[in-house]
């Protein structure tokens, strides 16, 4: 699994855990956990790749290129994609990696 989903999961739960310990979780709105957790991970995970997942560091994905067939013509796409992403991409499109 994606390490800043991993330690999204975790986190959210911690906080959880401490507002209700405290009680202020009532207090808080829907979006305040969700928000709070994202601006924290931020700081250590800053780097969004084409995937969209976060990473801490650029050399932390996988540069990848695959053929497009969506428009009707042949276009080559690349970028770079968490290893999870880039492994489906790697089965389903037979992306191949850049050096």
């Amino acid at each position: 699994m994606i390490e800043s989903k991993v330690k999204q999961e975790r986190l959210t739960d911690t906080v959880e855990r401490w507002c209700k310990h405290t009680k202020i979780k009532q207090h808080l709105r829907p979006y305040d956990i969700p928000d709070l957790v994202s601006q924290i991970l931020s700081e250590f995970y800053h780097v969004t790749l084409c995937c969209g997942h976060l990473v801490g560091d650029l050399r932390d994905g996988v540069h990848i290129a695959f053929y497009d067939y969506s428009d009707g013509d042949r276009g080559e796409v690349s970028g770079s994609y968490c290893k999870e992403c880039a492994e489906k991409y790697k089965r389903k499109l037979g992306a191949w990696e850049v050096k």
